[in-house]
């Protein structure tokens, strides 16, 4: 099923890709993840029309993501953020399939919840892979390299809202292949400074609350974890479904 772009997208100001890395680059975020009932998108962007801008690339207002996730046979990555250690991380590569752009992306869990996001260009033909270049970059953020390789892939459309100091993304129809959200909701994710934007204000104005999640572990849980952490299960249960 494909989730309808929410009509209120239209009534919002558009921004550029370079602007929106000018008004708000944050590549060190807190970030706040919500599950929301997309029946109530439409008043949450109007809500936020007075302050925020709607990415537009060639007329596009939503963007189709195509990500693959890389860990190790043990899940390296994923059990050290069930476990919260302080030195953690999550490494991906990132098509962007309307405009094939792509990207290899490296997050390290920084002070105090904080995120850190490096990333270089990629190929597109190397979407999925780890290169000889792709593991030199992550040595030079990262004190051991494990051994990384392709354990998880997702797709999704993506809509960016931005205004200064903080973006807004909502991931409509995210699908892990052989589990997928259940019809009607979306993820809603915040990112500020401090996570205390003008979009997390709004959000709790609406009665939503941050949940303890990442769509990786949602679907390491999902796919290939056969006891899943519980706050993992929890919303899993809720708001997904499996083959």
């Amino acid at each position: 099923m494909t989730t309808t772009t929410p009509t209120a997208l239209d009534g919002l100001g558009l921004i550029s890709l370079a602007e929106v890395e000018h008004a708000a680059p944050l590549h060190v975020r807190a970030d706040n993840k919500h599950l929301v009932d997309v029946a109530v998108l439409d008043e949450l962007l109007e809500r936020l029309e007075p302050t925020h801008r709607a990415l537009e690339i060639d007329g596009r207002r939503a963007f189709a993501y195509d990500t693959v996730y890389f860990d190790t046979d043990e899940l390296l990555t994923a059990r050290a953020h069930v476990q919260r250690r302080r030195h953690r991380f999550k490494c991906r590569s990132r098509l962007y399939t309307d405009t094939s752009a792509c990207a290899f992306e490296l997050k390290v869990k920084g002070a105090r919840g904080t995120t850190i996001k490096h990333r270089i260009p990629y190929q597109p033909a190397l979407h999925g892979t780890v290169t000889r270049d792709a593991r030199a970059f992550l040595a030079e953020h990262l004190e051991h390299v494990p051994d990384l390789h392709p354990v998880l892939r997702n797709t999704y459309t993506r809509i960016t809202l931005a205004a200064p100091g903080e973006r807004m993304t909502i991931d409509l129809d995210l699908s892990y292949g052989d589990a997928w959200i259940r019809p009607g909701w979306a993820i809603v994710e915040t990112k500020s400074a401090r996570g205390a934007g003008i979009a997390d204000r709004e959000l709790r104005r609406l009665g939503s609350r941050p949940l303890p999640m990442s769509k990786y572990l949602l679907g390491t849980g999902l796919i290939h974890m056969t006891a899943p952490p519980n706050d993992t299960r929890r919303i899993a249960r809720r708001y997904f479904a499996r083959a």
